[in-house]
């Protein structure tokens, strides 16, 4: 599997196929499917399938109170919610909800329960507070975040306030786009979520295990 410039991408995804539009020329890179997001949903995808395999507590999606972080056009959340995540928001700042409102048109006939859509600037209290209320996130999904170094305080910040306090669990997508952004997102991240699991390669749906891309899963607490 490899990045596509194609205007359509394709995610089978529990026995449906879920297809998103992107714009690779616009200038918000919330329009292009990025790679991790379906290295992220095939992964929870052979998780759900197989219970004897790691990390299947963090993929417990009944009853699971759930948020995505930059969701861009959507393969992530929508895909996370084809395989059961039902109580779901997905998020982005207002320059991208166009793209991610057309593509949950597009899959809405493939999904059992429409995602809430909500507009989110990391560094936004009032976004914060608005999202965490009436009570924060069991989970919190993010995909190729970590980008910019000027925003990787926002982001942790916004992980750090959505997540629930005691049980929160970051299930991120993750592939290095800027060695400054890298460092500065894994030496402050352990503040917040001091317990990281990277998930083996070999846990990895084979046919989306992009070489670049990794999946993580950031906890408050030692799983029990």
């Amino acid at each position: 599997m490899r990045f596509t410039a194609s205007p359509v991408v394709e995610l089978p995804v529990g026995g449906a196929v879920l297809s998103f539009e992107q714009d690779n020329d616009s200038f918000e890179v919330g329009t292009s499917v990025w790679n991790s997001s379906l290295v992220l949903v095939k992964f929870a995808e052979r998780c759900l399938g197989d219970t004897a395999l790691p990390f299947a507590d963090a993929l417990r999606f009944p009853g699971t109170h759930a948020i995505e972080l930059g969701s861009g056009c959507g393969p992530a959340g929508m895909g996370l919610s084809r395989l059961g995540l039902a109580d779901l928001v997905l998020t982005d700042i207002a320059a991208v909800l166009p793209a991610l409102r057309r593509n949950l048109r597009r899959n809405r006939c493939h999904l059992a329960r429409a995602p809430r859509l909500a507009q989110l600037h990391w560094n936004c209290p009032a976004h914060l507070t608005q999202l965490a209320s009436p009570r924060r996130f069991d989970l919190v999904v993010a995909a190729d975040v970590v980008y910019v170094q000027e925003s990787v305080p926002h982001l942790i910040a916004a992980m750090d306030a959505l997540a629930d306090a005691e049980r929160g669990v970051v299930l991120l997508g993750y592939q290095i786009r800027s060695p400054e952004a890298h460092q500065a997102f894994w030496e402050a991240v352990p503040a917040a979520f001091p317990v990281i699991e990277k998930v083996p390669r070999e846990h990895l749906d084979p046919d989306y295990a992009f070489e670049e891309s990794d999946v993580f899963i950031l906890r408050r607490r030692l799983r029990q």
